[in-house]
This record gives structure tokens, C-alpha cells and sequence, in this order.
């Protein structure tokens, strides 16, 4: 049944009742029921009949005004990445080109120059951009139906390219997850295992998501080496904080955890135990 349908459903429904209703009433009620009662009656009737049938068009109508809101607020995200990952293309990375032919002019200007580590750290930054662009674009690519699909991908992309073996356990239905939170609890998987990938060294990752009392809830688990102090007061702990803060737009909380040498990235949203970060030494 289509939008406009619905609309002159409801509009003509209480009508063709009240007509309905003073027909019978007239023709064949009368001898029955006496005008009096019968105009005190037709109110009463036509909103019990109109109630019980136009309520389930009523929750059509809200479902279908549900879905067009959350189609217009993927589009609006997916448009938003789109212009992100072309910023970063045409600004950052072109930049990070001009600065890299630049250092390979000076390499040739000045043979005895040490320009090693600084060539590193340049390559090093060219590859988070790329890195930031891919996932860009690959998260505003694929309809939000294929979450799972995509994460799978990526999950099989970084045991690829680093090595490190990942095991992956999702027992929640994509339906149960707007779309903002399928943006954010990716953007915030992708963060965790680049840190994990960057510091940790760690040989395993495991990532679960999973259903709990009024909500869900995600856990990273590395075998590395954890971590030292307290992980949000680094300086170094940008990607963190954004962490954080995704976690906090989607009304979920983020902690960490540190047990039988294992670091546990929780994030998770209402009902169920929450990790409680603990003044561990050997933390990361």
C-alpha cells in the first residue's frame, strides 16, 4: 500500500462509516432504535469502527514515515563520507605527495643527509591517510543492509595485511542497530585494531557483538601487551578519545579491561555489566 493510498484511506474511512451507519439506522434501524438513542449512538459507533480500522493504517503510515527518516539520514552520512574521503584525497594526501617528491629532491641535493626517519614517519602518515580514505569510502559504499558482510571484509583485509589472526563472533541482528550506530560501532572496531596493529603487538584479536538486556554489546580482545597507566591520559590517545566520544553519541559507554594478560575494549549500550578500567602495570 502506498503513502498517498493511506492518506485518502484515513480521509475517506470516517465518511464512508458515518454514511454507511445513518443508512442502515434509517432503513431498517428505526423500528429498533429511536432517533434519540440512534444520534446518541452514531458517535460512539462510527469511532469504534474507525479505531479498528484505520489503527493498523495508522502504524503503516508510522512505519513508512520511520523508514523514510532513517533513508534520508543514511543518504545525508553517506553524502557527508563521500565529501570527507574526497577532502582528504584532493588536500592531505596530494600534500603528502609534494612532500615526499620534495624529500626526494633533498635526498638528491644533500646524499649525507639522515632523512631516514623522516622519511618513515612521512610514508607512515601517507599510509594512515590512505587508510582513512579507504575507510571512508568503503563505509558509505555499501547499503547498511550489507553491514555485516562489510565487516567481515575488513575483518579478512587486516588479517591480511598485518598478520594478526581475528576471530570474529556477531550475534545481533542488523535490524537492532540504527543506522548512526552501524556508522559508529565500525568507525570504533577499525580505531581499536589500529591501535592494536600499531602498539600492542599482539598475535590474536577477538571481536564480538553480541545482544544483552535491552541493548548490545562489543567486545575487542587482544593478547598483546596492554597498557601503562591510564589509557586516555596519553597524549598519543587522540584515537581513543574519538572513540570515546562515537561511543557517547550513540548513548553507549566505552571502558577497558585487563585479565589473564588480555585487554578487553567494551563498548556497550543500556542493560548488562559494564568493564570497569582497572590500575593495572603492564597496560599498553
Amino acid at each position: 500500500m502506498s503513502y498517498k493510498q493511506i492518506k485518502w484511506l484515513i480521509l475517506i474511512i470516517p465518511t464512508l462509516v458515518t454514511g454507511v451507519w445513518e443508512y442502515v439506522r434509517h432503513q431498517f434501524l428505526l423500528p429498533v432504535i429511536s432517533m434519540q438513542f440512534g444520534n446518541y449512538l452514531t458517535p460512539v459507533l462510527v469511532f469504534a469502527v474507525t479505531i479498528t480500522l484505520l489503527y493498523r493504517l495508522f502504524a503503516i503510515y508510522e512505519n513508512m514515515q520511520e523508514e523514510l527518516k532513517k533513508e534520508r539520514e543514511e543518504k545525508a552520512v553517506f553524502k557527508e563520507r563521500e565529501r570527507i574521503a574526497r577532502e582528504l584525497h584532493d588536500g592531505i594526501a596530494q600534500t603528502l605527495f609534494l612532500c615526499s617528491v620534495k624529500l626526494n629532491r633533498l635526498r638528491e641535493k644533500y646524499p649525507d643527509a639522515d632523512l631516514v626517519s623522516v622519511d618513515q614517519h612521512l610514508r607512515q602518515i601517507h599510509d594512515d591517510v590512505r587508510q582513512a580514505i579507504f575507510n571512508v569510502k568503503t563505509a558509505s559504499s555499501l547499503p547498511s543492509q550489507v553491514w555485516q558482510k562489510q565487516l567481515e571484509t575488513w575483518f579478512h583485509l587486516f588479517e591480511t595485511d598485518t598478520g594478526i589472526a581475528v576471530r570474529k563472533k556477531i550475534d545481533l541482528e542488523e535490524s537492532r542497530l540504527s543506522p548512526k550506530e552501524k556508522i559508529e560501532l565500525f568507525a570504533c572496531i577499525r580505531e581499536a585494531f589500529t591501535n592494536i596493529r600499531k602498539h600492542s603487538g599482539a598475535r590474536q584479536v577477538d571481536c564480538r557483538l553480541s545482544s544483552c538486556p535491552g541493548g548490545w554489546k562489543l567486545v575487542i580482545e587482544d593478547d598483546g601487551k596492554g597498557f601503562c597507566g591510564d589509557p586516555f591520559a596519553s597524549p598519543t590517545s587522540f584515537g581513543l578519545k574519538i572513540m570515546q566520544e562515537r561511543a557517547r553519541q550513540i548513548g553507549a559507554v566505552l571502558s577497558f579491561t585487563r585479565e589473564q594478560e588480555k585487554t578487553k575494549l567494551i563498548i556497550q549500550k543500556e542493560g548488562g555489566e559494564i568493564g570497569i578500567p582497572l590500575p593495572y602495570p603492564d597496560r599498553r
